[in-house]
């Protein structure tokens, strides 16, 4: 008995569904619609007397939400933090710095404010050459932030 009584539910529901998007829909459109609530009229009925529940009240795996959540995060500041990282190297190049490789770590705090924390640099040449230089550039055109530098002493002459 439930069966008849959620197929006549789910009939006069759909009708009153059909009216509406059918006082609604464009001329052109009508016979799209009329095809789509065709198939959702069949799926409705079928799932009425198989006795098939559509409800979507199942609970949503939160572990896996905050999951994708971090991996999404972690991509998003890998990919900040190598833009960030060409760009601090475009500076250091337009002001003669030799950088070899460079990595830059940034922090997002709660109010999603993004600040760099450290600068990372593989410098091709001497540090008493480039030190107080680097350090300049970096105050001035990017701000305190913390330096971590290597070297490479035996630089080629030729």
């Amino acid at each position: 008995m439930t069966a008849v009584r959620n197929i006549t539910l789910t009939v006069c529901i759909l009708s009153l569904v059909y009216m509406v998007v059918m006082m609604l829909t464009p001329d052109s459109f009508k016979q799209k619609m009329k095809t789509v609530i065709s198939i959702l009229t069949a799926l409705t009925i079928a799932g009425a007397i198989l006795n098939i529940d559509f409800s979507f009240d199942e609970e949503i795996d939160a572990d896996l939400l905050y999951e994708s959540d971090y991996i999404y995060n972690d991509l998003v500041i890998c990919e900040l933090e190598q833009r960030l990282a060409d760009g601090i190297l475009l500076i250091y190049e337009e002001n003669g710095i030799p950088v070899e490789k460079i990595s830059v770590e940034t922090n997002i705090d709660d109010e999603n404010s993004i600040s760099i924390s450290k600068i990372s640099l593989a410098i091709r040449g001497e540090s008493e050459a480039y030190e107080s230089k680097i350090r300049k550039v970096t105050r001035d055109k990017i701000g305190e932030v913390a330096l971590e530098m290597s070297f490479s002493e035996d630089v080629d002459e030729s």
